[in-house]
């Protein structure tokens, strides 16, 4: 019998096939999504493909136009300063929420959480991990804000979050303080609700302007060729 915890429909593949290849840059902003391709590439057939797509547009993550088809969205200068505006505006939300409300036992699984993010050794081999337990740590922090709306706006923000932050190659330089992850929940656990706010609008905006200007260069090269 078929595990219930583990079986997928068709487009739920198609899907989470095609996510991974967007989040992880295979499939690169601008590139066509086609649809007989998408089928060969997920096993499945070219409906689920279609159902798939409907889904990524809207996470934000394609874009389809009328006869041309699908494309993975590009993120102009525009959608990343409405995407980050919209992540700020969350997560601050969330830290003033878990300044008032966090227990002591989610303190600790988010601070095990932090401490692995502030100790991954951050190059080019690290990179993958590194999201991914990024993704977890404010995943982690919404959902115990007990907000469920919350939960599924910053789903759809940080996935187009992931697909901006691609386009900077950071991991060569990048230099987190040595406790970038601790500190943040030091703060929200502080009891301090503007002190909270701060530190994590500090956190959200430390890759906005690299990725504003990268957007922005990139545009000025489309429009250039």
């Amino acid at each position: 019998m078929q595990n219930s915890e583990t079986f997928q429909t068709a487009p739920e593949i198609a899907y989470n096939i095609i996510l991974k290849k967007i989040l992880d840059g295979e499939y690169v902003p601008g590139m066509r999504l086609s649809r007989r391709k998408m089928a060969e590439v997920t096993n499945v057939s070219v409906i689920p493909v279609i159902e798939a797509l409907k889904k990524l547009e809207e996470d934000g993550l394609v874009d389809s136009q009328p006869k041309w088809g699908s494309f993975v969205a590009v993120p102009t200068v525009e959608k990343v300063i409405e995407s980050y505006d919209a992540r700020e505006a969350i997560e601050c939300q969330v830290a003033r929420i878990l300044c008032e409300k966090m227990t002591p036992d989610q303190k600790a699984d988010l601070y095990k959480l932090a401490e692995e993010l502030d100790t991954i050794p951050y190059d080019a081999t690290t990179v993958d991990a590194s999201r991914d337990r990024h993704m977890m740590f404010h995943k982690t922090m919404v959902e115990y804000s007990g907000n469920a709306m919350l939960s599924r706006m910053l789903r759809h923000v940080n996935l187009f979050w992931i697909l901006c932050s691609a386009m900077v190659e950071r991991a060569s330089n990048e230099k987190y303080p040595r406790y970038w992850h601790r500190k943040l929940i030091d703060d929200i656990s502080s009891g301090d609700l503007d002190r909270a706010e701060a530190s994590m609008r500090e956190h959200v905006r430390d890759s906005r302007d690299a990725v504003i200007e990268t957007a922005r260069a990139n545009s000025s090269r489309r429009m250039s060729g």
